[in-house]
């Protein structure tokens, strides 16, 4: 069976978060679009999601009354 790309696993994430979680849309707007192709942005933004799952995450704090 072959693998998954990072772009058809993060669709699958986001095709499980509008049915689990009513997650209506997702866009990414890259500064410049020759920076970073569509599967590695794909890569990144799968890999923010498992360091979220996995707990690497805090809430910052500026010190103002954002929070």
């Amino acid at each position: 069976m072959a693998s998954l790309s990072a772009r058809e696993e993060l669709a699958a994430r986001y095709e499980c978060m509008a049915a689990n979680d009513g997650l209506v849309d997702v866009k990414f707007f890259l500064g410049n679009a020759g920076e970073a192709t569509s599967e590695q942005v794909a890569r990144e933004v799968n890999a923010l999601y498992c360091a979220l799952e996995r707990g690497e995450c805090e809430p910052l704090d500026f010190g103002d009354r954002s929070i």
